[in-house]
Formats: structure tokens, sequence, C-alpha cells
């Protein structure tokens, strides 16, 4: 790890330090929308739900999947149209250091993000899991809100004004409820729309939480699915290198 891409983490630190009525979005958004939801929740009966704690969980995935995903969106359009990723590569900042440097410096929100939301579910629902399973589940969803970050400078190197970012939100939030797993079993969709639950993140985080919630034993009993949204947060990664535009 470079001068570079160090250098890109801590400006992105002390502006998000600085921006106090965005951070304090960033961090209290995803707490009041999981209150709303545990509202609503409590207001159907229980019987519908096979696990209710294991909805708890995916929806506590599913809440920081979106909030990273979206926070992330918005900033990286902004930084774009006040042209400081053109400055960037005035100084032989390079594409890697450049998308490394914001992963690094939006990890420590999302860090706070999860353990905020991991214990607000904690305490609202009053889990029943043992602190290994727990901390399993913590690493999963904040293996998945870097994975989100990934995928918001991805598509944030698709638009270059706020405007043209919005029908990605939608469009986000609609294909991930729907086709991800998260509503129904994914072999209950067909073909026609199976094909999309292959390329969304929360689809390979979901089927790892599942597992983990009904046979236990730890991330290092199910390496394999752990390492498959590895391998998925990894090719993420290099796709938003390789769409980023040195030049507009």
């Amino acid at each position: 790890m470079n001068r570079n891409t160090l250098a890109i983490a801590a400006r992105i630190d002390r502006q998000l330090i600085g921006d106090r009525r965005f951070l304090a979005l960033a961090i209290f958004l995803p707490l009041i929308i999981f209150y709303l939801f545990k509202v609503f929740i409590r207001a159907l009966p229980l019987g519908l739900f096979a696990n209710p704690q294991e909805l708890y969980i995916m929806i506590t995935a599913f809440i920081i999947h979106f909030t990273s995903y979206v926070l992330c969106l918005i900033v990286l359009v902004r930084e774009r149209r006040d042209e400081t990723l053109i400055r960037m590569f005035v100084n032989n900042f390079s594409r890697s250091e450049v998308v490394i440097g914001y992963l690094l410096g939006y990890a420590s929100l999302a860090t706070i993000q999860a353990i905020m939301i991991m214990v607000e579910v904690h305490l609202l629902f009053h889990l029943s899991y043992g602190l290994g399973l727990m901390l399993s589940l913590f690493v999963v969803m904040w293996t998945l809100s870097l994975i989100s970050i990934a995928l918001g400078i991805m598509v944030s190197n698709l638009a270059r004004t706020e405007a043209q970012i919005f029908p990605f939100i939608p469009l986000f939030i609609l294909t991930t409820i729907f086709t991800s797993g998260l509503l129904l079993p994914l072999s209950g969709l067909p073909w026609s729309v199976r094909w999309l639950s292959y390329l969304i993140p929360f689809t390979y985080a979901q089927i790892l939480i599942k597992s983990l919630i009904a046979e236990g034993g730890g991330l290092l009993v199910h390496l394999s699915r752990f390492g498959v949204l590895i391998l998925y947060g990894l090719v993420l990664l290099f796709l938003s290198s390789m769409t980023l535009k040195q030049r507009e």
C-alpha cells in the first residue's frame, strides 16, 4: 500500500469528520430505518415468518448494504463534479490507487455503521445467538459494506451528476429485494430473472448468512462460501478501477 493510497484515505476521513451533517446522516439514518422496520414487523403476526430472528439479520444486512452503496455513490459523484478526481489524475495518481484509497477512506465509516446497527438489532430484538455467531455475522456484514462501497464506486463511474445517479438507486433496491433470495428462495425464481441474482453481491451474502444461522460453526466452517463473497468483492474492485475515467 503506497503513499498515494494512504493520502486519499486520510483525505476522505478528514472530509467525513469535517462534514458533520453528512456524518450524522450516514451513521444515524440506518439506525432510524431499522427502528421503523422494528415497529412495522412487530405489528405483524410472527406466524408469518418461519424464522423471525433470521429475518431480522437479513434485513440488517440489507440496510447496511443499501446505505453504504447509496451514500458512497452520492459522495463520489460530488467528487467528480468538484473535479477532485481530475486533480488526482493530474498529479499522477493511478486508477487503482484512487479506488483503493476511497475504499479505505470509507471503510472506517462502514465499520461504525455495521457495529452500531448490529448493536441495535441485538438490543431491539434480543437475539438468542451466541457471541461467536454474532461476530461471524458482523464480519460478513462488514465485508458486504465494503463490497457496497466498491459497487458505489463502479456505478458512480457511469454518472457525471447527482441527477444521473437516481435511476440506479431504485434499480438497485428493487433488483436486490426481488432476485437476491431476500424474499423468495432462488430456486423459486424463473430462469428469466434468476440470472440477475448472480450479479448481485447480496445474493452471496444472504447464502452465507443463512448457512451460518442454520449450521453454525463460524466462518472457518463456511470458508468456501465466504471465499466466494471475497472473490466477488475483488472482481468488483477490479471493475471499479477499470471503469474509472481518467478524463471526462
